[in-house]
């Protein structure tokens, strides 16, 4: 059997190092197995040293990105901060409320490190995108991500859930496969950059990258383009498809507050 060669990547501020981002790369170092690397696309001038043999840390520089973030940047509502208008005692008052859903200038960072990372690979089978926030728990080699990855005919293995959040469900896109030998890899990910420089992401009914990579891989399927739910029927009906599924057998994915407590709850495991 031929080995694959897979390509991580990620991306980090110099606050999210010293939150969970280098110990995130320590653990990468320590288990990540024989062709498998990590590109640590790093926000920011701060240096930093957690390089080895299996990680190369990229200062994040693009001009797209830069472009998206001179046009739109400076408007609150596109950092996330909602602004309603409603009547209280028969006066009209106005709220403000930060919202997550539409931080497109926090979410914008994913899509631009992975078009950023296409620039440093050489002959690779996948890249995976991961969140800074993953731990690894064991020793994983290309061999055993086989089965989270795309299959030939398919473009990206993904984590769907069909019934979280409730009301608007998204996928869980702490982890996406790419298949770099799919004839519309380049498409789908200009496909994905185009939404955000033209400001097109402001249309969609949320701007947090998941929603679009949803909206995206929905166009493609509709050209016939086939994908990869890791979640399954099963464990896509759940909040927390990552630790749920095999994956959770290499890694776990701290999301929201689980950031606090290093790992995830036990709730989360059904």
């Amino acid at each position: 059997m031929n080995i694959p060669k897979i390509t991580f990547v990620s991306t980090m501020n110099k606050q999210l190092y010293e939150q969970y981002g280098k110990r995130f790369l320590e653990e990468f170092d320590q288990y990540a197995g024989k062709n498998i690397n990590l590109l640590n696309i790093f926000e920011g001038s701060d240096i930093i040293s957690d390089q080895s043999d299996k990680i190369k840390n990229i200062y994040f520089r693009d001009e797209s990105h830069n472009k998206f973030k001179k046009f739109f940047g400076n408007l609150y509502e596109a950092n996330g901060l909602k602004i309603s208008v409603f009547n209280q005692n028969g006066e009209q008052r106005i709220k403000f409320q930060n919202n997550y859903r539409f931080n497109a200038i926090k979410f914008s960072h994913k899509v631009f490190s992975i078009k950023c990372s296409l620039d440093y690979l050489e002959n690779d089978d996948y890249l995976v995108w991961t969140d800074a926030d993953l731990r690894c728990k064991k020793e994983f080699s290309s061999i055993d991500l086989i089965e989270f990855l795309p299959e030939k005919d398919q473009l990206m293995s993904y984590l769907g859930r069909t019934n979280f959040p409730p009301g608007r469900p998204y996928s869980e896109c702490g982890f996406l496969g790419f298949n770099l030998k799919h004839s519309q890899f380049k498409q789908f990910i200009n496909r994905m950059v185009e939404i955000y420089s033209s400001g097109e992401i402001f249309s969609f009914v949320e701007w947090h990258d998941s929603w679009i990579w949803d909206r995206v891989r929905e166009e493609f399927e509709r050209k016939n383009i086939n994908f990869k739910n890791i979640s399954g029927p099963i464990f896509e009906k759940l909040e927390h498809p990552f630790v749920n599924c095999n994956l959770g057998k290499f890694f776990d994915h701290l999301k929201g507050n689980r950031k606090k407590s290093g790992f995830s709850h036990k709730e989360d495991y059904q």
